[in-house]
């Protein structure tokens, strides 16, 4: 999948790719969408890296899968 994300928003944010990926890995990983290693791989960041972020943003470490995919593997 590719997305594109105009650049008058990127300039705005004052962000760079690197920067917009940990933030879409922060975020799905805060709304339990995905878990610590696909946060990890999405933001491409080792564990510690992906913790120091999650820290950094007063958000809780948990590495265990989201509530759907524990679903799906009962």
């Amino acid at each position: 999948m590719r997305i594109d994300v105009p650049e008058d928003i990127v300039v705005r944010a004052q962000a760079n790719a690197a920067e917009l990926r940990i933030a879409l890995a922060v975020q799905l990983y805060a709304d339990n969408r995905i878990d610590h290693t696909d946060a990890c791989r999405l933001a491409g960041l080792n564990s510690t890296e992906m913790n120091r972020e999650l820290v950094t943003r007063a958000l809780s470490i948990q590495q265990y899968p989201p509530p759907t995919a524990r679903a799906q593997s009962a």
